[in-house]
C-alpha cells in the first residue's frame, strides 16, 4: 500500500465530477473525525484511523483524496511543524490546481496553525483572513466558524481581545445554528482565553469552569489540557502560584498521557513561573534547560521570547544580573516582533530591575517608563475592548428582541386568526399567549436597560479600582465646582497619592501593586462620606471631590482617609507589607479660574507633604495659587 501520507492521485478532476456522487464508507469516517472524534484520539489511535480512512479514499477522486490530506496535515504532524507546513504547501498547491476550494481552505488553515508555531501568529493571519472569504465564498458555515475561532485565537495573542470575543461570538453562533455541539463546547475555551486576556477574570473563570466540564465529559484531551493550561494562567494573573503550579502539574500528566512533545513543553515552560514566585530559582533554570530541548525538538520556536524571559528573572532572582540581561535581549527580538504590550509589559519591568541592580540607571529609567507606556496601554486597550464587547452584546440584544418580538407577534396573529376561524373559546388562549408575549418582552427590555446601564458605568469607571475613571472625576469635580459658585457653598477636594508604590511594585511585582490600589480605593470609599465622590486619576494617585466643605472641614476627612489606608491589611499579598498614603487638601477660592488651577493647589500641598516625610496631610494656603506646577518626584 502506498504511503499514507500520500495517497495516489489520478488526473486533477474537479470536485463536481468525482466529489460529488456520495462515498459512504469514506465519508461517513471523515465526518466523525473532522467534527471532534480526531481531537480525542491518542497520537498512535490517530495514526491508526488515518491510514484506515486513506485505504477508504476512491481511485482516481481528487477531492476525497484532498480532503483526507487536509485531515492529516492538520492531525497527522503533532510532532514535526515543519512537516506539517511542508505537508500544508504541497496540499494547497495541489487544490488551486484541482480548482477545490473546499480543500484549499482546510490546507490554508493548516498552513496558519503551523505558521503560528515556526514565526509568529501575526504571520498565520494572512492565511486565515484568506480561508475565512473563501468559505464565505462557498457558503461552507462549518469552515467559516472554524476560520472565525482560530483567527479569535490570534487575535486574542496578539493582544486584539475584543475583535478576538467579536469573532470567536460568531464562531459560537455558526456552531449552535448548525447543531455542531462539540465545535461550540470547544470554542468555549477560546472566548474564556480572550476573556482572560482582557483582563475580566470573573467571566474568564466562568468560561473555563464549563469548558473543564465538557473536556472531561466527553474526553477531549486537546481541550482539557488548553483548559488546564488557561486556568494556571488565570492563577498567576491573581497572583496564586501555588494554584497554578498544580493546574500546570496537571496538564503535564495529559501531555505526557498523550506523547505530545509541545504540550508537554508548554506545561514545563507554564511551571517556571511559579517556581520563580516561590523563589525555586535554580529549579526553575534546569526546568527551562529541559524545556528548551522539548522545544527544539518539536521545532516550536512560539515560546522562545517567553523562554528567554523566564530564563533572565530565574537568573535575576540568584543575583546573576549580567545574565538576565542577556537573556531578556534574547527575549525582546521574539516579544518585540510579535507585538504583543502585554508581554513587552513584563519584559521591560523586569529588564529594569536587573539594569538598577547593576547600576545602569539609565537604562532602568528608560526601560521603567517603557513598563508603563506598556501597562497604560494594555489597561487602556482592555478598557476599551471591555466596552465595545458590551456594546456588541447591546446590539445583538437588541437585535435578538426584534425578532422575537416579530417572531411572537406573527405567531398570536397565526393564533388568533385560527381561534376566530375555529371557535370563539381561542380566544382566551390568544389574550394568555398575548399575555405572555408582554411577559416575555418585558423582561427583554429589562435586560437590555440592564446592559445599557452596564455599558455606562463601565464608560466612567476605572476598572482596576472600580472607582469612578480620570474623565469621570473631572467631569464631576467641574460640575461640583460650577454648582458651588452659583449657590455661594464652599467647596474642597484631596489629591491622595500612595506612598513609596513603585517599592511595592519593585518588591511584590505588578499583580501585587494592583491588589495594593484596589484595597486603598475600597478603604477611601469606606471612611468618606455619603455624598464626598473618589475617582482615580492617575497610576496611584487619587482625587476626592468634597462638596459643601470648608477646608477646616476637609482636614479631618483626609485625616480618617489616610488613617484608613494606613491600616489597610496586606498579609495576603506579602507579610509585612504596610501601605501609607500623603493628602494635600485645597479649597474654592475665587482667584480659581478652573477646576484645574484648584487640583494644581492640592496638588502642591500634596507635594509638601512628601518632602515633609510622607503619610500626612498638608492644608494648601490661597499663596499657592501663584505657583507653578510641580515636577514629579523622583519615587513616588
Amino acid at each position: 500500500m502506498a504511503d499514507p501520507a500520500r495517497v495516489p492521485m489520478g488526473p486533477f478532476d474537479t470536485p463536481a465530477e468525482v466529489g460529488g456522487v456520495p462515498v459512504p464508507g469514506f465519508d461517513d469516517e471523515f465526518e466523525r473525525l473532522d467534527r471532534g472524534e480526531i481531537w480525542k484520539l491518542d497520537a498512535v489511535t490517530t495514526e491508526r484511523r488515518l491510514v484506515a480512512l486513506a485505504a477508504l479514499v476512491p481511485p482516481g477522486d481528487t477531492h476525497r483524496a484532498l480532503l483526507y490530506q487536509s485531515l492529516r496535515c492538520n492531525w497527522g504532524y503533532r510532532n514535526d511543524v515543519r512537516a506539517q507546513q511542508e505537508a500544508a504547501e504541497e496540499g494547497l498547491a495541489r487544490a488551486v490546481q484541482a480548482g477545490d476550494r473546499e480543500a484549499q481552505v482546510r490546507f490554508r488553515y493548516c498552513r496558519a496553525g503551523a505558521r503560528e508555531q515556526i514565526t509568529t501568529p501575526q504571520d498565520a493571519l494572512g492565511d486565515y483572513i484568506a480561508g475565512i472569504d473563501l468559505a464565505r465564498a462557498i457558503e461552507n458555515p462549518r469552515l467559516v466558524a472554524d476560520g472565525l475561532a482560530a483567527r479569535g485565537g490570534v487575535q486574542s495573542l496578539l493582544g486584539e481581545q475584543g475583535h478576538a470575543v467579536l469573532d470567536l461570538l460568531a464562531a459560537q453562533r455558526l456552531y449552535e445554528r448548525a447543531g455542531d455541539r462539540n465545535d461550540a463546547d470547544a470554542n468555549v475555551l477560546n472566548i474564556a482565553v480572550a476573556y482572560r486576556r482582557m483582563g475580566d477574570h470573573g467571566k474568564a473563570a466562568e468560561y473555563l469552569a464549563q469548558s473543564e466540564q465538557y473536556a472531561v465529559r466527553s474526553g477531549d484531551w486537546t481541550t482539557l489540557l488548553s483548559t488546564l493550561m488557561q486556568q494556571g494562567y488565570l492563577a498567576e494573573d491573581e497572583n496564586r502560584p501555588e494554584e497554578a503550579l498544580a493546574r500546570y502539574q496537571r496538564a503535564l500528566v495529559v501531555a505526557q498521557q498523550q506523547s505530545s512533545r509541545s504540550d508537554i513543553a508548554t506545561a514545563h515552560l507554564g511551571m517556571a513561573l511559579p517556581l520563580i514566585l516561590q523563589r525555586q530559582y535554580a529549579q526553575a533554570l534546569q526546568l527551562l534547560a529541559r524545556t528548551q530541548l522539548e522545544f527544539d525538538a518539536a521545532g516550536d520556536r512560539s515560546s522562545q521570547g517567553m523562554l528567554d524571559l523566564r530564563r533572565g528573572q530565574a537568573h535575576a532572582g540568584l543575583g546573576q544580573h549580567e545574565r538576565a540581561l542577556a537573556d531578556y535581549a534574547r527575549a525582546a527580538v521574539s516579544i518585540e516582533r510579535g507585538g504583543n504590550l502585554r508581554y513587552q509589559a513584563m519584559l521591560y519591568e523586569a529588564r529594569a530591575v536587573s539594569d538598577q541592580a547593576l547600576g545602569h540607571s539609565a537604562a532602568a529609567v528608560v526601560d521603567l517608563n517603557r513598563y508603563i507606556a506598556a501597562h497604560e496601554a494594555v489597561e487602556q486597550r482592555n478598557h476599551s475592548q471591555q466596552a465595545e464587547v458590551l456594546r456588541y452584546q447591546v446590539d445583538a440584544e437588541r437585535s435578538e428582541l426584534e425578532n422575537r418580538r416579530l417572531s411572537v407577534e406573527k405567531a398570536a396573529r397565526d393564533r388568533q386568526l385560527a381561534a376566530l376561524l375555529n371557535a370563539r373559546r381561542w380566544q382566551w388562549t390568544a389574550l394568555a399567549l398575548g399575555g405572555l408575549l408582554l411577559a416575555v418582552l418585558g423582561a427583554l427590555v429589562m435586560r437590555q436597560f440592564d446592559r445599557v446601564r452596564r455599558l455606562r458605568e463601565l464608560a466612567s469607571t476605572d476598572p482596576l479600582t472600580g472607582v469612578a475613571n480620570r474623565r469621570s472625576i473631572e467631569l464631576h469635580g467641574e460640575a461640583a465646582m460650577l454648582h458651588a459658585r452659583a449657590l455661594g457653598h464652599p467647596l474642597s477636594v484631596l489629591i491622595l497619592d500612595v506612598d513609596h508604590f513603585k517599592r511595592i511594585n519593585d518588591a511584590c511585582g505588578h499583580l501585587a501593586g494592583d491588589q495594593v490600589l484596589a484595597q486603598v480605593a475600597r478603604a477611601c470609599q469606606e471612611a468618606m462620606r455619603q455624598h464626598d465622590r473618589l475617582g482615580r486619576i492617575g497610576g496611584e494617585e487619587f482625587l476626592v471631590v468634597l462638596p459643601s466643605t470648608r477646608l477646616a472641614q476637609a482636614h479631618p476627612i483626609a485625616e480618617r482617609l489616610r488613617e484608613a489606608v494606613a491600616a489597610v491589611s496586606l498579609d495576603a499579598i506579602g507579610n509585612g507589607l504596610k501601605v501609607t498614603a500623603s493628602i494635600g487638601v485645597a479649597e474654592l477660592q475665587a482667584t480659581d479660574a478652573d477646576l484645574k488651577a484648584l487640583l494644581q493647589r492640592a496638588d502642591l500641598a500634596l507635594y509638601a507633604a512628601k518632602a515633609q516625610g510622607r503619610d500626612r496631610v498638608q492644608l494648601a494656603d490661597t499663596s499657592q495659587a501663584e505657583l507653578p506646577l510641580r515636577a514629579a518626584p523622583a519615587e513616588a
